[in-house]
């Protein structure tokens, strides 16, 4: 499960690593959570990729109280929640790292070994008043499996036109997410599971932040 995701980079840097076009300054981010808005991308004409700045994290369910956050990679091709989002309204969905809890409720804060944005796989949902977004989720690989069984789907760069093209043919491989190796991750400050706090203390590992607190 991925209910908490940061997102922490520069106008540059998304223009240059999505090829999107911006002139608007979004602030750094350090605990998105369900019901807050984010970045997504999705494809206009098969080529031209589109930032969205105003999606929701979630499908709000009336039956059943809540939002949905996630996807089952395995599963969302036949879901019927899922199954026409899967189909006509996949998204890339921006993130600098996400959250995960242990067995023992301890918060951990995992990114990418040379700390560039990712691109997870997303489902967008355009009906009612706002767009929405659930995060695709795949089994754990390697170490990661420790933290929790399911890691967000962290689509390859040579997967986004795939994903966000018009086939409703996604292969296999694309539904896998990348070996524990290719990640970094640490404990952090239980501070995190209060939506109310978003800085960047956040997701210093736990004894810096402990450090910090004593200068």
């Amino acid at each position: 499960m991925c209910g908490r995701f940061t997102l922490t980079t520069t106008n540059e840097e998304l223009m240059r690593r999505f090829a999107v076009q911006t002139d608007q300054n979004y602030p750094n981010r350090w605990n998105i959570a369900p019901s807050q808005t984010s970045l997504t991308i999705t494809c206009d004409n098969e080529t031209e990729f589109r930032l969205n700045t105003q999606d929701i994290f979630g499908v709000w369910q009336s039956g059943l109280g809540k939002r949905i956050i996630n996807a089952r990679s395995e599963t969302i091709a036949e879901k019927p929640m899922f199954k026409e989002a899967f189909k006509y309204q996949r998204c890339l969905i921006l993130a600098s790292g996400w959250f995960e809890w242990d067995a023992r409720k301890t918060p951990y804060f995992i990114s990418l070994r040379d700390n560039r944005v990712m691109a997870f796989a997303g489902l967008r949902f355009t009906e009612g008043r706002d767009n929405s977004f659930v995060i695709v989720t795949s089994a754990a690989k390697g170490e990661l499996v420790q933290l929790h069984h399911r890691t967000p789907l962290l689509l390859q760069r040579k997967f986004w036109p795939i994903w966000l093209g018009s086939s409703h043919q996604i292969p296999d491989e694309c539904l896998i997410s990348p070996e524990s190796h290719f990640f970094n991750w640490h404990k952090v400050s239980s501070k995190v599971g209060n939506v109310a706090n978003d800085n960047a203390d956040l997701i210093l590992p736990i004894y810096e932040a402990q450090s910090k607190l004593l200068i």
